[in-house]
């Protein structure tokens, strides 16, 4: 039976302000096992606050994760830019392995020519700069201009160690248009990758002609039930990260939702 961890984006709704230990206890206190530490606006992180931080998390067993600045774009007409989000993203690393995280999530990049060979080799210069400890994390996107399909990470994962898929099936929906409809649909979507252990995003999300338009509270689109059945049921280890705008409440459904479906 493989572990699922269910946690939140961010700090909880009820420690808003309080900071990133406060947030940690709060999450061990009501029962849900995962943060992602959000440095999408910036790295607000030292070196201290991210061990003391990660000491929590170890002492309490909420496991981290942290998701690199928004603004990254590996694929941009500019070197500057470029450059610029490499060291996003290996900045933010840096602060994941003090903190004892183990996975670095990032949007990748826009299309423009030649994105996937600018994205691939972006990745593996990032790669040798960043400890071995944690794992760069490519998410799917939920936009047709963003580099991110199924197809491109799957791909780019077998050309550069230790770059992992970060499945957002909210985006998945979205860029599909309501794709995720069915369990089958889910299933379909791990038959792209050969490993049992995967760091996924869910949300309620609002889209329109294949393009994600905001987050939304837990509902039918996607349907979560349906993912909680494929993890069981193919004993997957995996960490979801709940993104709606509800964050703990609707995480903890999710944690329901998976003890119902183990029965």
């Amino acid at each position: 039976m493989g572990l699922i961890r269910i946690g939140i984006a961010g700090i909880p709704l009820a420690k808003k302000g309080k900071g990133v230990e406060a947030g940690i206890q709060y999450l061990s206190d009501v029962g849900l096992d995962a943060m992602e530490v959000q440095f999408v606006r910036g790295i607000f992180m030292d070196s201290v606050s991210a061990k003391k931080a990660g000491q929590l998390a170890k002492k309490v067993g909420i496991e981290l994760s942290v998701h690199a600045p928004y603004y990254i774009n590996l694929a941009s007409k500019k070197k500057e830019t470029i450059e610029k989000s490499k060291r996003f993203i290996i900045n933010s690393a840096k602060i994941a392995s003090e903190m004892g995280a183990t996975i670095v999530v990032f949007h990748a990049a826009y299309y423009l020519n030649d994105t996937f060979a600018l994205v691939r080799d972006a990745c593996a210069e990032i790669r040798n700069e960043v400890s071995d400890d944690v794992y760069l994390g490519i998410e799917t996107t939920g936009r047709q201009n963003q580099f991110g399909t199924l197809d491109e990470i799957a791909r780019i994962i077998t050309e550069v160690d230790r770059v992992v898929p970060v499945l957002d099936f909210a985006h998945i929906h979205a860029r599909g248009n309501g794709s995720l409809r069915r369990k089958g649909d889910f299933g379909a979507i791990f038959d792209n990758f050969g490993q049992a252990r995967f760091h996924i995003h869910f949300t309620g999300v609002e889209y329109s002609k294949g393009n994600e338009k905001k987050h939304a509270p837990l509902n039918d689109e996607p349907n979560f039930r349906h993912l909680a059945e494929v993890l069981v049921d193919r004993g997957y280890d995996a960490t979801v990260i709940c993104e709606s705008p509800l964050l703990e409440r609707d995480a903890l459904k999710m944690k329901e939702i998976v003890t119902d479906v183990r029965g």
